[in-house]
Order: structure tokens, then sequence, then C-alpha cells
């Protein structure tokens, strides 16, 4: 398969990419820095050296960047069947809305949600002249309707997710083009360890999983989805209510006390 993925030079975009590589896929890494770019695809053709990888700068902001990925990937791989809008950001900062500064919360705004509307811009109108495809948007938390208490910034962006999917569900329907959404669930990237308060370190050690077991989910699932509007969900109400039950087996998995990360 034929595989974009926008912010995917490190956290859970790299680790989709390398588990589609594990497929023998063909992949298209992008982010905002060229050398992110060259150590993410360097990366991935050393676990897996026949892997066809290829890599670009692309800031989701810009939608001629993005319409630029679109074509960049038909010139390498000749065609998309998945594009995945990962590029996201929380704005590496923890604290209440008043005490964000307006820049910060702009570029949050644009990085998710206006990255997210051009990524599916640019991957639809590729992907309906294509006659097919499938397009899976990121959600994160805020997205299942919940608070997001200090992240309500990112927790607003994210809650978008869904409302967006079902809409261009609907307008794609009487096409050959799906659309979806990724529920990740919480987990352990440079995204989440730059900002884990104290009192809530029990629950990212009971709740949280490292990138590549949630990569290895998502991608199966992704790569035999053939439905619309639906959300592909990691952390489901079962897996949710075992890790609770579970919890005294939990402790200090990936934070002690004072929330700084563990390195194993």
């Amino acid at each position: 398969m034929k595989i974009v993925i926008t912010g995917s030079s490190r956290g859970i975009g790299f680790a989709l990419a390398k588990t589609f590589a594990e497929y023998g896929d063909q992949i298209i890494i992008s982010s905002r820095k060229q050398e992110a770019v060259d150590i993410a695809v360097n990366k991935i053709k050393s676990f897996n050296p026949e892997t066809e990888v290829y890599g670009t700068v692309c800031d989701v902001t810009k939608i001629e960047d993005v319409k630029a990925l679109a074509q960049f990937s038909n010139e390498k791989i000749s065609g998309i069947d998945i594009w995945i809008n990962n590029a996201g950001i929380n704005g590496s900062y923890y604290g209440k809305l008043t005490d964000w500064k307006n820049e910060t919360i702009e570029h949050v705004i644009q990085t998710n949600l206006f990255g997210t509307f051009n990524g599916c811009t640019a991957a639809i109108e590729y992907m309906v002249k294509q006659g097919y495809g499938k397009v899976f948007n990121l959600a994160g938390m805020g997205a299942n309707g919940m608070a997001s208490p200090n992240l309500a910034v990112y927790g607003a962006t994210k809650a978008s997710i869904p409302q967006l999917t079902k809409s261009l569900a609907r307008e794609l329907k009487d096409t050959n083009v799906i659309i979806n959404y990724l529920s990740p669930g919480i987990v352990i990237t440079d995204f989440i360890t730059s900002n884990v308060p104290k009192e809530a370190v029990s629950i990212f050690n009971i709740l949280a999983e490292r990138p590549d077991k949630v990569a290895k989910y998502l991608v199966r699932k992704m790569r035999k989805f053939n439905k619309s509007n639906k959300n592909i969900n990691f952390a489901n109400s079962v897996k949710i209510f075992w890790k609770f039950m579970t919890a005294s087996f939990r402790k200090n998995r990936f934070f002690d006390n004072e929330g700084n990360l563990i390195e194993r």
C-alpha cells in the first residue's frame, strides 16, 4: 500500500510509518524540518532496508505545502492509498487558558485544526481524481467531549475532529473515498512527557502505552478498514476498565511520583 503521514518524523506518526514499513508498504514521511525528515527516513531504512520510503518538508498550516506533499507522493510512489493527518501540537504548555500566550494558542489552532483541514483538502482532491483512497484524522484528548483542563486549546481543536470527519463522510458518500478518525489514547511521546503534572502521574501510568504498541493496532485496522465515519479506538472502554482493575501492577510504569519519565 501507499501511505502518506503528516508530522511523521517522531512520536506516534513515526511509529505508524515504521509499522507500515513492516508490512512492506511504500511510505512518505513529512515534517517541518528537513533534518528531522532525513533522520526519520534513515531510521526506517535501518529497520527495514528494503522499504521504499521518501521524505519531504511540509508545514501543514500552509495549504500550498500540503498540496505539494500530495504531488510529491504522486511523483515518488505513484498514488496514495492511505493519508493520515497526524501532525499536531499541544503548545508545550500545561496551564489555565488565561495564562496561555496568544501566539501559542494561534500556533496550536493553526497546526491542529487548519492543518487537518488542509490535509483533508489535499488528500480528498487527490483521491477523488484517483478514484479511491482512505483518509484518517488523528483525534486526541477532548475528541470524546470530555473536558481537558489546562489543555483547553488542544482539547478544543481535537473536539472538532469527529464533527469534521462526520461532515466529510457525508460529502464523500457518492465516491470511493472513505474518511475516519483514530483515537490512540495516551501515548508516551515528547508530546506527553514534557507536560505531566504530578496529580496526573497515576493515571498516565495506568492508561498510557508506548507508540509502537498503539501503532501496531491502528495500522492493522487501517489497512483493512472499508467503512466511513468511524472511530478506530485503541483505548476502548473494555481496555480502560481492565487497566484500572489491574492498576496495582502499573505503578511507576512510565513516570515516578514527581512526574519524571522513567527510561527503560
